[in-house]
């Protein structure tokens, strides 16, 4: 299984519209990984995680053949996750795959609604209404969410993704993990991969609603002594913010060398 970081951001990207902070101007100087847009992922070459308002200029500098595309999964209804305008551009389309959604209450009934008000658009887009704990498939993906620690309006999930006996955990936009889904974690088995939120950065006091690097060393710890992840597991910290105060240089010459610094086009297979 492979996992392409298209977007690694929090909302504001980085840097950030018209900022000034000192994060942004030396991410404006430094660019490179510094340079950050709006978090999604692909993971192989046909699910795709989040719809923001960053997805056609994702496709478009990484050349991703959407044609190839067959699911997007939706981890909650706030606009730098789920940009609905941009999902019904099919309409305009002489032809167009079809593209199956999965996304939770508040974000199922978003994109329900774009779809009933262009009904063209039922040609080009089934949609699934998921909930927390509720297995399904998707294609050859078994796909388990569980409820994040987040805005509660938006429906907030995130995901454990397994195919052929490899698991990924997709956790961003969630504060520190509900007690339960660590009980829950311990009958799925090993992860191969997470991707953990990581907004504050090196910024005090994320616990609810986002993370930051003190709250994902201390979720890092519960897991391994749950024995899900271990020295072969492959640790993402990813979706910054200019607020977490660091650039993603600053990030890599202070966190611990087993973690990953997420970056815009980060690719790793497992």
């Amino acid at each position: 299984m492979k996992i392409k970081f298209l977007g690694s951001a929090a909302y504001d990207a980085i840097p950030a519209p018209f900022c000034c902070c000192e994060i942004c101007e030396r991410s404006r100087e430094r660019k490179g990984h510094n340079i950050r847009s709006r978090t999604q992922a692909l993971i192989n070459e046909d699910l795709l995680i989040d719809f923001n308002a960053d997805t056609i200029s994702h496709f478009l500098k990484y050349n991703i053949d959407t044609k190839k595309i067959k699911h997007c999964l939706i981890t909650h209804s706030h606009s730098d996750h789920l940009y609905v305008s941009d999902m019904l551009i099919p309409q305009y389309s002489k032809e167009s795959v079809i593209v199956n959604y999965y996304a939770a209450e508040h974000g199922y009934q978003f994109i329900l609604k774009g779809i009933e008000e262009i009904p063209v658009m039922k040609k080009y887009a089934t949609l699934t209404c998921i909930e927390p704990y509720k297995s399904f498939t998707c294609g050859k993906y078994q796909i388990t969410p569980f409820p994040a620690n987040h805005d509660p309006s938006s429906s907030p999930v995130i995901f454990v993704i397994e195919e052929e006996g490899k698991r990924i955990l997709y956790a961003h936009d969630t504060g520190v993990f509900f007690e339960e889904i660590f009980e829950k974690f311990t009958t799925l088995g090993r992860f191969d991969l997470i991707s953990l939120d990581c907004t504050g950065a090196l910024t005090a006091g994320y616990r609810h609603g986002h993370m930051n690097i003190e709250t994902n060393l201390e979720m890092i710890d519960r897991l391994r002594k749950l024995k899900v992840i271990d020295d072969k597991t492959k640790i993402v910290l990813n979706h910054f913010s200019h607020n977490g105060g660091a650039t993603y240089d600053d990030l890599v010459s202070c966190v611990p060398k087993e973690l990953i610094v997420g970056y815009d086009g980060l690719t790793l297979e497992i």
